[in-house]
């Protein structure tokens, strides 16, 4: 999916899968040129063809480690700790 996009012209852009949904995150200085109708239809006939029933642009635009944020805090590990018994 984030090859499609790439092929769009986008440079900064994360694909979050949540089942059949993909949530688009593009930097932020590039999304007024995804916010357009022609733009939508692109983005959304590339990502449908890959399988994704829903297809979704987050406002917010592209931020390393938004997936974390929806971790409760208790499952989320500081990096000293991975890679360790």
């Amino acid at each position: 999916a984030e090859d499609a996009l790439h092929q769009l012209g986008f440079s900064q852009v994360r694909v979050r899968h949540h089942g059949e949904q993909a949530r688009i995150e593009i930097a932020r200085e590039e999304m007024p040129r995804a916010l357009n109708m022609e733009m939508f239809a692109k983005i959304h006939e590339s990502l449908q063809l890959l399988g994704f029933k829903h297809i979704s642009l987050d406002m917010q635009g592209y931020r390393s480690g938004s997936m974390n944020t929806t971790l409760p805090q208790s499952k989320v590990l500081p990096l000293s700790a991975i890679g360790k018994p």
